[in-house]
């Protein structure tokens, strides 16, 4: 029964240090330790998307306010998870990520105010609960400063235009714009040089359309073949009458000798002329040679 009561008594003291502990360091009201814990073992995107869900931000694709809302918590989120915090410490600096911009976006705190609260949140998790009770420090001194140099890098760096970014609204006319594109008519252009379009985007998208009556060519075209169809007696009575008549063997003979003298006579006078040529030439050449020697 004594060691019984000695484990209860161990166990209560325990359970009221950890309360007393977390009513001393705030702890973020939208995700619970067990939720922050699973949100170790996620990716970026994963943890964005869970982000969206537990801030209600459902319009952060359009919207820049909660674009820049859900930025600044997933990445304060990260960081605190790169520099190995503990759920416990997650928690609390998500909570005071929370609370300093709630006193810029609701309350239009001024910067030295601001960051005065900023100090006494943090400087308060060196101190313990109470004398009778012995609780650690949630962050260490090298963790302060850490946790003080990232807040004045990303937020206190930026009061100015986060404040901007709250208190003033853009207007609609910034969001969208009308556009009126006009179809080109294929008809009033001439057709594309070769290497301004290709053939295939010439003809699906800018060749006219074809007329639907034959073009004049083809209706002659059609009309002539009817008529010679009407007519086929007169055609080759013409073609009779036409065609030569029937030659001997003879005056085929004839015909080609007097031809074969013709062509031979007119090769052997450009022969003639081209040794006449040549032969000039090499006279030439021969005489300058003779003189060159003779020098």
């Amino acid at each position: 029964m004594t060691a019984r009561n000695a484990k209860t008594a161990a166990v209560k003291r325990l359970s009221s240090t950890v309360c007393e502990t977390v009513e001393m360091f705030p702890q973020w009201t939208l995700l619970s330790q067990e939720h922050i814990a699973m949100l170790l073992e996620l990716s970026v995107d994963q943890v964005q998307l869970q982000f969206e869900d537990a801030l209600g931000l459902k319009k952060q694709q359009t919207c820049l306010k909660e674009a820049a809302l859900l930025d600044y918590f997933v990445a304060g989120f990260w960081w605190a998870k790169e520099v190995n915090f503990t759920c416990q410490q997650i928690s609390f600096f998500m909570a005071l990520l929370q609370l300093v911009l709630d006193n810029m976006k609701e309350q239009q705190m001024p910067f030295a105010e601001n960051f005065k609260a900023f100090t006494q949140n943090l400087l308060a998790t060196r101190k313990s609960s109470s004398v009778d009770t012995d609780v650690n420090p949630l962050f260490d001194l090298d963790q302060i400063k850490s946790i003080t140099d990232y807040f004045k890098s990303s937020l206190f760096q930026h009061y100015r235009l986060y404040q901007f970014l709250f208190t003033q609204p853009r207007e609609e006319m910034l969001l969208g714009m009308e556009r009126s594109i006009e179809v080109a008519n294929s008809a009033d252009f001439a057709a594309p040089l070769e290497e301004g379009m290709s053939t295939e985007l010439y003809f699906r998208y800018m060749a006219p359309a074809p007329d639907a009556s034959p073009p004049q060519s083809i209706q002659g075209l059609d009309e002539c073949l009817e008529k010679n169809e009407e007519e086929p007696d007169e055609r080759q009575q013409g073609e009779a009458h036409e065609s030569p008549g029937s030659f001997s063997v003879e005056d085929v003979r004839e015909v080609l000798v007097e031809m074969t003298k013709e062509m031979l006579a007119k090769l052997q006078a450009d022969f003639t002329d081209r040794l006449r040529i040549q032969e000039e030439s090499y006279i030439s050449r021969l005489d300058s040679l003779k003189r060159v020697a003779s020098k």
